[in-house]
């Protein structure tokens, strides 16, 4: 969902009347303050764990992987109960091969909604068959560092194969395949990662490798085989529906015959990564070479500038696009969200049901409701919505979309996008909304911990900030935050007075 279109449903939200029945999924941080608001028991996370975190990643990055351990499990060991924070740095860890840090984080973990899908889908994607000791875990991750990050692939898969102080596991193997990986040597590639996976074939991670491996030896058929056999594999959560969908885009850029198509899953899979700007660039470069292809390269170019929060590019190339193929699902996407945030709501109805006849994906289906909803057919809109989250049950765009008409159910949905995409920050900050129109400072208070936490820049963070400080009595405290607010946003001080509150008036 674009961004912009997200925080506008999510101050619709706000202004419902249903209030958040909060769980106790969350406790309170010691709270410290930004450089504009001084000390004070609420809100904004203990840098504690953001310091100790860079310390602990900086030294792991350059192969000091020891110490980084030591760093790591401080933060482990010392990190207030933060179901957030453990999620955040328990996928990081697994990530690192640091299991055994990544398992006692997970294992702190409050059993309820917030928790359960990543913890679900981070142990299918990275855990090996079983947790290593901590002595094997510390060898392991140094090569890991090695191989990703200090260019001595060649050097550490010798030393893994020879070593005598790890026994043969899984990972051990895993990590041997990548290192022969980035020293081009596929064939023994092929053999370790299979070793891996004989040990253990319910690891995500060996077989997006296994795949990566197959697309780079050409060996097309079989790639795509492990490519279906990924993509069968259910992940809730959006992290890790990321990883399979780059996995997918690089494994089909590796096995296009013709350059046009390969610049085209290349550049997918770098707006994937977050590199929107080489993606962008690819994409130029291959439209002067593949008319043949333009219809495709414009539709993806015109998602990438509107998913970037440039509507009008957005809008220019998804047309182009349009106008060469009247069946490209993505061009007529993006046409119908350009058009709906235009409020140009029966343009976007006929384009979102144009859409819906070219996939099977819901988003057209989502599409068509909101629509509905925006024409004032609201019956019509809500047995749409009640139909598909049937079956769509975790969709995040459906579950904010749907609460315009549902409502009563803004207590359990809004968590439940929280689930599923852990740096969904207008999220964060919709919760906290609910939370404050409640009375419930507390949770807000642990909402707002989150929202600083991925981005401490976040105008509206200081906005609802301020809000709680006014309930609290702590004025002076609350107008320092408003005007860091406006400070942020400039655009915001035409909206925003200090001790102005939309919600509690003057």
């Amino acid at each position: 969902m674009n961004k912009a279109k997200l925080i506008l449903t999510i101050c619709l939200l706000v202004l419902s009347t249903i209030a958040v029945n909060a769980d106790n999924a969350f406790t309170q941080l010691q709270a410290k303050t930004s450089a504009n608001v001084t000390t004070m028991d609420t809100a904004i996370k203990d840098n504690f764990i953001k310091a100790k975190y860079a310390s602990a990643e900086n030294r792991f990055i350059q192969s000091n992987v020891k110490a980084s351990y030591d760093d790591f499990n401080e933060l482990v060991e010392k990190a207030n109960h933060d179901d957030y924070v453990f999620l955040l740095y328990g996928i990081k860890m697994a990530e690192y091969g640091l299991f055994d840090l990544s398992d006692k984080l997970i294992e702190r973990l409050d059993n309820n909604h917030f928790t359960g899908a990543y913890v679900k889908d981070i142990r299918k994607y990275y855990y090996p068959s079983s947790l290593l000791d901590k002595n094997e875990v510390v060898v392991l991750a140094d090569a890991y560092s090695n191989i990703v990050y200090n260019n001595l692939a060649l050097e550490t898969t010798s030393e893994l194969i020879n070593s005598t102080k790890i026994s043969e596991s899984d990972y051990k193997n895993y990590l041997i395949a990548l290192g022969y990986y980035k020293s081009n040597n596929l064939p023994m590639a092929l053999k370790y990662i299979n070793n891996a996976i004989i040990e253990n074939d319910s690891n995500i991670n060996y077989k997006s490798l296994k795949a990566r491996i197959l697309a780079d030896a050409k060996k097309t058929k079989q790639a795509l085989s492990i490519l279906n056999e990924i993509k069968n594999t259910q992940f809730l959560t959006i992290d890790f529906q990321q990883k399979v969908r780059a996995t997918e885009e690089y494994v089909l850029y590796k096995t296009s015959k013709k350059e046009p198509l390969k610049d085209y899953h290349l550049a997918y899979y770098y707006h994937l990564q977050g590199k929107s700007l080489l993606a962008t660039k690819v994409l130029q470069s291959a439209m002067l070479t593949a008319k043949q292809y333009s219809s495709d390269i414009n539709a993806l170019l015109g998602r990438v500038y509107y998913e970037n929060n440039e509507p009008v590019k957005g809008l220019e190339f998804a047309s182009k696009a349009f106008a060469e193929d009247k069946h490209n699902y993505l061009a007529v996407l993006t046409l119908a969200d350009v058009k709906y945030d235009e409020k140009k709501y029966s343009d976007a109805l006929t384009y979102y049901k144009k859409a819906k006849r070219l996939t099977k994906n819901v988003a057209p289906q989502v599409g068509i409701a909101k629509s509905y909803l925006a024409l004032e057919k609201t019956n019509k809109a809500k047995k749409m919505f009640e139909k598909l989250l049937n079956n769509n049950k975790m969709n995040e765009d459906l579950l904010v979309e749907s609460l315009k008409v549902i409502p009563q159910r803004i207590d359990y949905y809004l968590p439940r996008v929280a689930s599923v995409d852990l740096s969904n920050n207008d999220i964060w900050l919709g919760l906290a909304n609910h939370a404050i129109k409640d009375g419930n400072y507390k949770m807000a208070t642990t909402y707002l911990n989150n929202s600083y936490y991925i981005d401490e820049n976040n105008f509206k963070y200081y906005y609802y900030l301020s809000l709680v400080l006014r309930a609290k009595g702590e004025i002076e405290l609350a107008n320092k935050s408003l005007s860091r607010c406006a400070d942020i946003n400039a655009d915001y001080k035409a909206v925003v007075n200090s001790g102005y509150s939309e919600y509690y008036g003057n």
